[in-house]
């Protein structure tokens, strides 16, 4: 069996042009009453819009049915993404929030009481989780990077250390931590826990970034957290983090692809309407020319996150084909939405307009679930084996 390209399922078809609807005629009104420079949805307007959504069906979608998800597979959840991601405050998460909010996949993982107590509220009262991983010392790299410690001390672990570019730790409910429990073992050594907001000597910064949606720096000082909230056992951390790292970058990929085919849309629209010297922009090919290349890039990224996406569902190794998506589609997808800004002329670089903030959200996104450096690092360490390493094959 392989894969069957762009020709969808009728009842996928559906849920995606549905959803489609929804974010045009629920989400877009919304923001275009929401100040230019605003950062996000106002909390009110969100609340509004995911009860709207849960009402439609339209709920963690990729969450696991039996923790009250949707259940989608990688492969539709990058179809959907795509349309979730064609509006306003569409990064870091295609809708903003709006289609809710799930645990950190390596929760799934976690003991049944983690399940109870994390997992299941997480999804059934749109809760909000981070991840720290990245620190001062390095993010691409936190098998050797790492250095924050959890140290066991009886019925509790003590974590110290310092987190970078840590996203929604201001407002999140509880987070996932990842520190050494053996400074000595290198990736086994690395372990992960769940660590509730507001837990004393952690102390959360906000650290203003390009995108709408900042990042923060979180320092642990001696925080005590509960032996049981180690997430599966000590050293497993790494492997944890590695299995959800498809399905980010997938999504990633995803929505770079929605904002572009969106920013090409709003571009057609002006092109087609817009004169210059008594003829329509349409008719230049200087507006014409960039207008092609943004479908050419379009159709590819799509392809490319779309066969990824589907090899991961058949249970493969789709993580090179994950890092080629990932690569290609917010590279492409920058360069389509900066072309389409210069079709608007100045149109284009007003904040009343998504262009500027997809312009921001894509330029972040190509560091964010590893930047494209690094997965071009892993594609060519796939292609040239144990060479690319130093190593004799």
């Amino acid at each position: 069996m392989t894969f069957a390209g762009f020709d969808l399922p009728d009842d996928l078809r559906l849920l995606r042009d549905t959803v489609a609807d929804f974010v045009r005629e629920e989400i877009v009104p919304v923001e275009a009453g929401v100040p230019g420079d605003a950062r996000g949805l106002p909390i009110d307007d969100l609340r509004t819009l995911q009860a709207k959504a849960r009402a439609a069906g339209f709920w963690c979608l990729e969450a696991p049915e039996e923790y009250g998800g949707g259940g989608l597979g990688v492969f539709e959840g990058v179809v959907l993404a795509e349309q979730m991601a064609k509006h306003r405050y569409s990064f870091p998460r295609p809708g903003a929030g709006v289609f809710g909010s799930e645990p950190p996949n390596v929760l799934y993982k976690g003991s049944p009481r983690q399940i109870e107590e994390y997992v299941r509220p997480t999804i059934e009262n749109a809760w909000t989780a981070f991840s720290a991983i990245s620190e001062p010392t390095g993010g691409s790299d936190p098998a050797r990077a790492i250095r924050s410690v959890a140290t066991r001390d009886g019925d509790v672990y003590r974590i110290n250390g310092h987190k970078m570019w840590t996203s929604g730790a201001d407002t999140a409910r509880y987070g996932i931590v990842y520190a050494r429990t053996d400074r000595e073992a290198g990736r086994r050594g690395m372990s992960a826990f769940i660590v509730d907001s507001g837990t004393p000597g952690m102390t959360i910064t906000p650290v203003p970034v390009l995108r709408d949606h900042w990042t923060t720096e979180v320092v642990f000082d001696n925080v005590e957290v509960p032996a049981e909230n180690l997430v599966g056992e000590e050293g497993q951390g790494f492997g944890l983090a590695q299995e959800w790292l498809v399905r980010g970058r997938l999504r990633y990929a995803a929505q770079a692809v929605g904002v572009a085919e969106e920013a090409v849309r709003i571009a057609l629209e002006w092109a087609k309407t817009r004169e210059t010297f008594g003829a329509l922009l349409a008719t230049r090919q200087a507006v014409q020319f960039p207008l092609a290349d943004a479908r050419m890039q379009i159709s590819a990224a799509r392809h490319l996150t779309w066969e990824a996406a589907w090899e991961a569902d058949q249970g493969r190794d789709a993580r090179t084909k994950a890092s080629i998506a990932k690569v290609y589609a917010t590279e492409a997808g920058y360069q389509v939405v900066d072309a389409m800004m210069q079709i608007l002329g100045g149109m284009g670089m007003t904040k009343e307009m998504p262009l500027e903030h997809w312009f921001r959200g894509l330029r972040v996104a190509r560091v964010v679930e590893g930047p494209s450096e690094i997965q071009r690092f892993l594609v060519a360490r796939d292609m040239l084996g144990a060479a690319a390493l130093g190593r004799a094959s």
